[in-house]
């Protein structure tokens, strides 16, 4: 039987108490990695974080979560110095923070503007600057950018997040250029129409939410666990091979919609 094995890796996502970010931290602890979590501690989610983690440990996994702001350079960089001096390594990186708030262009504000770049590419920035010093004495690393269907098709109505979001494309492109060699290898997720709580608020009533299936030629929406389990794959030896992809999951949507 063929198996994702991370058994003895570690893991740190960066935006994962919920949602996508959710999917890939049940995905990657079945697996058998330790798996470290960031979220924003906001005190609404409290609950809902703790049920999270009593879920993984009961499950047998090996999981923790740190509230830490994903725009602070030096709190990342705190993080990433004591998950390495606890666990000695991080052998995968999945940023996954992300924000889109739908609103015409032309009327998008600068402050606006820059809070988008700065939650969607800089944090990005952020988190993996800090790791790959470790990744490079390691000689070796797994780079997870979690993108948006959006560099496709300009969708999610916002034009700061789809900028921000083929900003990760550009950010890959570099490390898999200067570090691929030295072992580290990055690649991005374009999710799509993924059920998550954004999809929900998005799409409230039955008949708006039966249009958007139509567009789907699979024929439901995606789940986090679809995208939890294709980073799972990209961090285990199955991705040793896969190095600079820009991979689309949504169902065929993109395609169909042309």
């Amino acid at each position: 039987m063929l198996t994702i094995d991370l058994s003895g890796r570690v893991v740190l996502v960066v935006g994962g108490s919920r949602g996508i970010g959710e999917g890939v931290c049940r995905a990657v602890c079945a697996a058998g990695a330790h798996v470290l979590f960031t979220h924003t501690g906001a005190p609404e989610h409290a609950s809902r974080l703790a049920l999270l983690l009593d879920e993984l440990h009961r499950q047998g996994g090996s999981a923790e979560a740190v509230a830490v702001d994903a725009l602070g350079s030096a709190g990342m960089a705190d993080l990433v110095h004591r998950v390495v001096t606890e666990r000695g390594k991080i052998d995968g990186l999945v940023f996954n923070v992300g924000r889109n708030t739908a609103r015409p262009a032309e009327e998008l504000t600068e402050a606006q503007w820059d809070e988008g770049i700065a939650i969607n590419l800089s944090a990005a920035f952020h988190a993996v600057r800090p790791v790959l010093p470790h990744m490079l004495r390691a000689g070796y690393g797994r780079i997870v950018l979690i993108g948006s269907s959006a560099v496709y098709d300009g969708g999610g109505g916002a034009l700061d997040y789809a900028a921000a979001k083929g900003g990760l494309e550009g950010m890959m492109a570099h490390l898999c250029r200067a570090y691929a060699r030295k072992g580290i290898l990055t690649n991005v997720i374009h999710p799509c129409v993924i059920e998550t709580d954004l999809l929900k608020r998005r799409y409230r009533d039955e008949e708006s939410r039966k249009r958007l299936l139509q567009q789907i030629p699979v024929g439901r929406f995606g789940r986090p666990e679809d995208i939890g389990g294709l980073a799972a794959y990209l961090l285990s030896p199955w991705g040793d091979y896969i190095c600079g992809q820009r991979i689309l999951a949504d169902g065929g949507r993109t395609l169909f919609a042309r």
